[in-house]
């Protein structure tokens, strides 16, 4: 059994989780063909993403991730719908490169990840965004796809100022938190 960090506090993330681990079997990953959108809350779907790992046999460097379906509100934050096109299409390449690395860790360690980070916007405000990446495969074992979901909080500079000791001036830095999520193993009495 997976254990979240602290920061993922939000039911979201509890139901995900248990949902992708009760489609797992012992030593198998589930595979896509394993999740059913009507299995899940419908609250979720406008959060849902669902990654292609594309050249997943390939080194990290070149490996790229694909969006196969990405939920509206997804699109609302990208200002466009992104399906089809690759993660590092979608922004510039700082911003990217902390999921890209992420979504590598989902790869390679065939193990969920959780990830925290601000995007800044245009508006001088920013957004405060938590993502789960669960690890998909077909054959149970080598990643294939990653599902994930995202929730978004919005924030002022100026209470990213007021509590980022960080922050200079006022000007947000660049802070991602990744979680490898370690696996706690539960057992019967």
């Amino acid at each position: 059994m997976y254990v979240l960090p602290s920061e993922a506090s939000e039911a979201e993330f509890r139901e995900l989780l248990g949902y992708w681990q009760s489609k797992t079997a012992p030593g198998r990953l589930p595979g896509r063909q394993h999740i059913d959108p009507t299995d899940l809350q419908p609250r979720h779907l406008s959060q849902l993403l669902l990654l292609d790992v594309v050249d997943a046999a390939a080194p990290k460097l070149r490996r790229r991730y694909r969006f196969r379906v990405a939920g509206t509100a997804f699109a609302g934050i990208a200002g466009r719908d992104v399906t089809g096109l690759h993660y590092d299409e979608i922004g510039a390449p700082e911003r990217a490169m902390p999921v890209i690395r992420a979504l590598d860790l989902v790869v390679a360690r065939k193990a969920p990840v959780f990830l925290s980070g601000r995007l800044s916007i245009p508006s001088q405000d920013y957004i405060w965004v938590k993502r789960l990446g669960l690890p998909l495969a077909q054959d149970g074992e080598n990643v294939d796809m990653i599902l994930a979901i995202w929730l978004v909080e919005r924030r002022s500079i100026a209470d990213l100022a007021r509590n980022d000791p960080a922050s200079e001036a006022g000007t947000p830095q660049v802070l991602e938190r990744v979680y490898l999520l370690r696996c706690q193993l539960i057992h019967g009495a």
